[in-house]
């Protein structure tokens, strides 16, 4: 078992993305300045839930793209392979863009070509400056797409696997639906007179009919590439979004698809913020009655769950626990809001496990909202 054991790579650890600024001239393609370099966080939809792959020492699979246009190239090396090893690049295949290519010096011609003549496709919506260092430089640009925008649909097909990549439970969406509405986000570098685009992130969207002549806008697909996290992009595309549903008559509601704890709190921390400047939560005390619910929700195209969220919120912000009757009215909110939303799951016990089972989920959500009032 232990020999076997050495021949068995995590493919998380295996897979090393590359994004390349081939700068033309610069003579050396290995430049520490020009290369950013990162693992990605999921492969089990391509190597299966244990993320492995056997056959193989010191296995390394690089991905190389273009920073700005995402041509692509894949390599891999290793020190041994065993006859009966996988096949690597047959499993990846269909997760792969369909162009990329496996030499190393054409890619190379490829970006540095793509470096000085890449440019955004679609509609230039908005952009923004950042006082992140290094970004002095920088530009930031939205840009919308849908399918039919000229050149995003090969765009997309060699964006996608990064969803596959850094999204938990992504899949590739269906790219001859004309419905999907995609907005880019682009880094426009203005150096020695010449203008260069980093591609920093997306968010796909899908419109559902909501009756009788409106919309529900649902965002499914969301990503900051990693050397773009954690400096407020995320925020900034989920605002862009949020005031281009705002303005659209015909948008109704606004939806997220299964999202995870980071965006979630993403969401949270805006939608907050938001309504707070508009005084939503002004003379805001427990219980909130299911009108004042719905007329936030209505007025700002956001879910019921969520507005009712957000003024659970609010209430613990300001919430005085040794003012006995206050934290009772804010309690019994929260609970009548989690046992509509559990009640098939909670029906199927008895009074007392019910009553004890919504006490618990109440504690965790209350736990849950004192961690994301320190982020907002």
């Amino acid at each position: 078992m232990n020999s076997l054991k050495q021949w068995v790579t995590n493919s998380s650890e295996a897979v090393n993305i590359r994004l390349v600024k081939a700068v033309p001239g610069s003579g050396d393609d290995d430049d520490e300045d020009d290369i950013i370099e990162f693992n990605p966080d999921f492969t089990y939809p391509i190597f299966g839930e244990q993320e492995q792959i056997f056959g193989y020492k010191d296995l390394m699979i690089n991905l190389e793209f273009a920073s700005g246009s995402l041509a692509s190239c894949f390599s891999m090396g290793y020190k041994e392979k065993k006859p009966t090893a996988d096949k690597i690049y047959a499993t990846m295949k269909d997760f792969l863009p369909e162009d990329i290519i496996d030499n190393h010096d054409l890619f190379t011609q490829i970006a540095q070509r793509d470096y000085i003549s890449f440019k955004p496709m679609g509609t230039k919506v908005s952009e923004y400056r950042t006082n992140s260092e290094g970004a002095e430089n920088s530009v930031f640009e939205f840009y919308q797409c849908k399918f039919d925008t000229p050149r995003f649909l090969e765009f997309h097909k060699r964006m996608q696997c990064f969803a596959i990549f850094f999204i938990e439970g992504a899949s590739i969406i269906e790219d001859t639906d004309e419905k999907w509405e995609i907005r880019l986000l682009f880094e426009r570098v203005s150096e020695n007179g010449q203008e260069t685009y980093n591609f920093v992130g997306y968010c796909n969207m899908y419109p559902y009919f909501y009756y009788p002549d409106q919309i529900r806008m649902r965002i499914s697909q969301f990503l900051i590439m990693p050397p773009y996290q954690k400096q407020g992009h995320g925020s900034r595309l989920y605002q862009s979004l949020y005031n281009d549903f705002c303005s659209r008559k015909e948008i109704r509601e606004m939806t997220v698809e299964d999202p995870n704890e980071e965006f979630s709190d993403l969401r949270d921390k805006n939608d907050m913020k938001h309504l707070d400047s508009k005084g939503v939560f002004t003379d805001l005390q427990a219980p909130v009655k299911k009108d004042r619910i719905e007329q936030v929700a209505a007025t700002y195209k956001l879910t019921k769950r969520q507005v009712a969220r957000c003024f659970e919120l609010a209430l613990l912000r300001k919430l005085d626990k040794r003012n006995k009757a206050q934290y009772k009215a804010f309690r019994l909110q929260v609970k009548e809001r989690l046992y509509k939303h559990n009640a098939e799951a909670l029906a199927t016990l008895d009074k007392e496990d019910r009553i004890e089972k919504l006490h618990e989920t109440f504690l965790s959500v209350e736990e849950d909202y004192h961690r994301l009032l320190t982020l907002i």
